[in-house]
């Protein structure tokens, strides 16, 4: 989803979740790929490792540079 340059780095936290996500970066412009294309809202379901998590937050750390996308699994979707 982000082009993994720049200098924005972007952390994913599970909840009730033991899998990670290697953290990534990119550019500030980026920042839109949150937005949904088809409602201009965040996105509230992204895919991870082609898991679909729901997204409940985003954190933004202007200090640090960083956003944190947290998550947690859909209803009825197991573990690996």
């Amino acid at each position: 989803m982000f082009s993994n340059q720049g200098t924005i780095n972007i952390q994913v936290k599970f909840k009730d979740f033991d899998g990670t996500v290697a953290n990534q970066t990119m550019e500030p412009s980026e920042i839109t790929q949150l937005i949904s294309p088809d409602g201009g809202e965040f996105r509230k379901l992204m895919t991870f490792d082609d898991w679909p998590f729901e997204v409940y937050r985003y954190e933004i750390e202007p200090a640090k540079n960083t956003i944190t996308i947290r998550a947690k699994k859909l209803k009825n979707q197991h573990a690996k």
